[in-house]
């Protein structure tokens, strides 16, 4: 009777268990494994070598050019919920004394707290096309829509291959964008290889970029990219440089992110793969024990006297009292 009992209970703590796993993958981990709404970083990348135009003295000058990236969520937002994120963010690029090289950026945006895309909200500062400072969960081999705020539109980040940083299994993604107008401006001609005292120069942008994702977290662990700004007169001439640098991450940012990516990577399988397996394992397990136990465990002893002892009962003659 005891090991019939156990049985039932193992097959109910079965049933619970696959029922844990289930849900676990379907419901939990798909609530948990979302962008955060209070997100808080800063990146800042050095080029100590860097080509810039000196705004204050309107020459060509070398030295150190500092790019600072803030970002910051804001989970107050009314646009801020379950599934979109608000983030605030802003790009300053400065020379060693602080002085601003080019203007700097702010920018508000929403994004879709699973594929890391942006989305149409009301608290949005400006037009915003695919992805801008995250990948998405589940990083796939493939090419993906990178918005650039230069050029005002999304570019094309292709898939180019596997690395490791820092221990840290990443996809490599390629973006090259062609010498494109970003505006027109007026400068002192000999800015523009002109012989005029002024002229409505274009503003003339480049890039290459290399972006290494984890891939299950969608973190970027390095962005390495060589903008290039120029101006061009009306002939199309070349003159001085606006910027022209290399930018990434410094040997210690880049073991910071490798190792964060790899955390959140941890955890996205804890919840979604390691714990889910586990719960159904032991489920299975349970299952198996309790159907075997309920199934092969002795019944009771049926407490019932035989019948043919019952039958005795009945024949035995009754002593009836002695006649006096």
């Amino acid at each position: 009777m005891r090991a019939r009992t156990i049985g039932l209970v193992l097959l109910g703590l079965g049933a619970f268990l696959l029922v844990g796993a289930l849900m676990m993958s379907l419901v939990l981990a798909p609530t948990l494994v979302r962008l955060p709404l209070d997100q808080q970083s800063t990146v800042i990348s050095v080029d100590e070598d860097a080509r810039y135009l000196d705004r204050s003295e309107l020459e060509e000058a070398r030295g150190t050019v500092i790019v600072n990236l803030l970002v910051e969520g804001d989970p107050g937002a009314d646009e801020a919920n379950d599934d979109v994120a608000v983030w605030h963010y802003g790009t300053s690029i400065t020379d060693a004394d602080g002085e601003l090289i080019v203007d700097p950026s702010e920018n508000v945006n929403c994004l879709d707290r699973t594929n890391g895309e942006a989305v149409e909200c009301a608290a949005r500062t400006a037009e915003i096309e695919g992805l801008t400072l995250t990948f998405p969960f589940d990083t796939q081999k493939r090419d993906y829509q990178v918005w650039n705020g230069n050029i005002g539109a999304p570019v094309t980040a292709g898939y180019a291959g596997e690395d490791t940083v820092e221990g840290v299994d990443v996809y490599r993604f390629e973006v090259s964008i062609p010498a494109t107008e970003i505006d027109r401006t007026e400068v002192p001609g000999r800015l523009a290889a002109s012989d005029e005292p002024s002229v409505t120069a274009d503003v003339v942008y480049s890039n290459e970029r290399t972006i290494l994702v984890e891939p299950v977290s969608g973190k970027i662990v390095s962005s390495v990219e060589n903008p290039r700004i120029v101006l061009k007169n009306p002939n199309g001439a070349t003159g001085a440089t606006i910027l022209a640098a290399t930018f990434g991450p410094d040997d210690e940012t880049l073991a910071r992110n490798a190792e964060d990516a790899a955390d959140t990577r941890s955890q996205i399988r804890l919840v979604g793969t390691i714990l889910p397996w586990v719960l159904g394992v032991l489920g299975v397990l349970a299952l198996v024990a309790g159907a075997v136990l309920a199934a092969f465990a002795p019944r009771a002893a049926d407490s019932t006297p035989p019948r043919h002892a019952v039958d005795r009962d009945e024949e035995r003659p009754v002593p009836t009292a002695a006649a006096n």
